[in-house]
């Protein structure tokens, strides 16, 4: 007399389709109703492989996780965890663009099959640029793994998955260099500004000679500024979907003097934005930013870049310098003007270390020493 299997045993066999199908028997459901779970196979020991596996998935978390979940699925429900919590848009944006490079990689691999190798395979491709995306460096590519281990927890939190595989992944040794910061000279800084117009003059003065963030540059309102007293407060940013933000630390949060300069490019940009206001009329978005488009909306991180580089072209500055290296520009020009780094640190909004650090040798100052 044949044996009869219990629960959890489970059996492999062919359906209709002539597919060698592997199945197995789960604890009823709390209202007396039978579970079963099925993995389908091309071949019968590719069957087997998946009922132990099953077997062993039972066994160690009491679940069985379902096949046909892809990553993709496990991003949202981990977005949707995130926002269940309520946390702040902020923090919400800062995994954001982490979670595309997964699922664009990853979107369509199933959670139950997905190995360390999958892992290090993904890590090393977006390491080298993934499709069209650039080369990721090696702080970022940690910033997505750590982001990857997150969205595979949720999964185990849910009972979706028995074990985290992106915790053994190993960081690849990327071969992107760090771009070393230049600074712009005097001459380059005057013959940049010369050429300059418009909200693109107001950002580049707010940049390279206030050491304000782009970000801070471009989401720098009006009410922010008291061009009677020639004082600016920088209390906010703008994040990548020009989203206004508060300052990363309160460190960023200061107050600057601003001098003559500063304050009549601000007040000859005021008097062309009304102009471009009332043009536009009821398509102008009125929120009060400074560098605005010409329908009034905050001018976007890769149009202000494409703009820096048009004008650097323009007056033949080679190579073109990033928006950042606008601040790098004020900060290397305030350190060679002779202050120590914590007056510039405090003007800039950031750490003494950091400018310690970067500007250690403008900083230095060398006595006249001779051999001996």
């Amino acid at each position: 007399m044949a044996r009869r299997r219990a629960n959890a045993e489970g059996s492999v066999f062919q359906d209709e389709f002539g597919r060698w199908v592997a199945m197995i028997e789960l604890p009823r459901r709390p209202d007396g109703r039978r579970q079963r779970k099925k993995r389908r196979a091309r071949t019968r020991a590719e069957a087997q492989r998946l009922l132990r596996e099953m077997r062993d998935e039972l066994n160690t978390a009491k679940v069985v996780t379902n096949a046909r979940r892809t990553i993709g699925d496990a991003i949202a429900d981990y977005q949707a965890a995130r926002e269940a919590k309520g946390l702040s848009q902020g923090t919400l944006d800062q995994s954001r663009w982490q979670l595309e490079v997964i699922g664009d990689a990853l979107g369509r691999r199933r959670t139950a099959t997905l190995t360390v190798a999958d892992c290090d395979g993904f890590l090393d491709a977006a390491a080298q640029g993934i499709g069209e995306r650039r080369p990721i460096s090696r702080a970022h590519i940690g910033r997505i793994r750590f982001t990857l281990i997150n969205v595979l927890a949720n999964e185990i939190r849910v009972g979706h998955l028995t074990r985290n595989v992106a915790e053994l992944s190993i960081l690849p040794a990327t071969t992107v260099e760090k771009k070393e910061r230049r600074a712009l000279t005097h001459d380059e800084l005057s013959a940049l500004l010369s050429v300059a117009k418009g909200s693109r003059l107001v950002l580049i003065d707010l940049s390279a000679r206030n050491g304000l963030r782009p970000a801070e540059a471009r989401a720098l309102r009006w009410a922010d500024v008291d061009l009677e007293v020639g004082v600016l407060t920088v209390s906010g940013q703008l994040d990548r979907q020009n989203r206004r933000t508060k300052p990363k630390t309160k460190k960023s949060a200061r107050s600057l003097q601003l001098d003559e300069i500063t304050v009549d490019c601000l007040r000859a940009w005021r008097d062309k934005q009304a102009a471009q206001r009332e043009r536009a009329r009821d398509a102008w978005e009125d929120l009060d930013i400074i560098a605005t488009t010409a329908r009034g909306n905050p001018v976007d991180r890769h149009s202000f870049a494409k703009s820096l580089k048009r004008l650097c072209d323009e007056v033949a500055i080679e190579p073109p310098i990033s928006p950042y290296e606008l601040r790098h520009t004020a900060i290397t020009m305030q350190a060679d003007a002779g202050h120590s780094s914590w007056e510039i640190a405090d003007w800039a909004g950031t750490s003494e270390a950091m400018i310690s650090e970067v500007y250690r040798h403008r900083l230095r100052r060398l006595a006249n020493l001779r051999p001996v």
